[in-house]
């Protein structure tokens, strides 16, 4: 249980700020494994930290609680295992994916539970993308997640303020249960 969520979200801020700080060609070349690093960890870090205010319920609005993403997904090709988990040609459908729509916790648990994960860079970033898949999910798909939309969801969950709760007591949970937390 979390008890303050301020100090959680300014950790997680100042996460995306390192991240947009390394996220370019010149700190690369000044330092590939410090950037990588800087990044990879921000990445892992800010899942968790998600994940954790987002167990903690009552942290986060259910705005940010049930925050989407479109994930583009591609099947495996060959069995997914110790052996054979780094992408190659022949590992991924590459030509065939499909765009989803999830929630933001089921990246994180991803991401907290990877089996596999590799980043993807373009012209403009290093880290345009990453790719990661779980180990309860490593034989489904291989999700591809927007560094610009990771960016984004860290920063909405980062601000998210729940100004008003309503709730009732739930007899079979024995417990209170939340009805709407309503962002700020």
């Amino acid at each position: 249980m979390v008890y303050e969520s301020y100090p959680w979200k300014q950790d997680l801020l100042c996460r995306k700020r390192l991240i947009l700080k390394y996220n370019n060609y010149e700190q690369f070349e000044k330092n590939e494994d410090t950037a990588y690093t800087v990044i990879e960890k921000g990445i892992f870090y800010s899942a968790f930290i998600i994940r954790k205010l987002i167990d903690c319920k009552g942290k986060l609005s259910d705005d940010a609680e049930n925050y989407e993403f479109q994930v583009k997904a591609r099947k495996p090709l060959r069995q997914i295992n110790l052996m054979q988990r780094w992408p190659e040609e022949d590992s991924h459908d590459w030509e065939n994916e499909v765009i989803l729509t999830v929630n933001g916790k089921n990246i994180c648990n991803w991401l907290i539970h990877s089996y596999i994960f590799f980043t993807v860079s373009d012209e403009k970033t290093p880290f345009s993308s990453f790719c990661v898949s779980s180990d309860y999910d490593r034989n489904k798909y291989l999700y591809m997640i927007s560094m610009d939309d990771w960016i984004k969801y860290m920063d909405f969950i980062g601000t998210d303020y729940v100004v008003a709760i309503t709730s009732h007591y739930d007899e079979a949970k024995k417990d209170f249960v939340y009805d709407q937390k309503t962002r700020g």
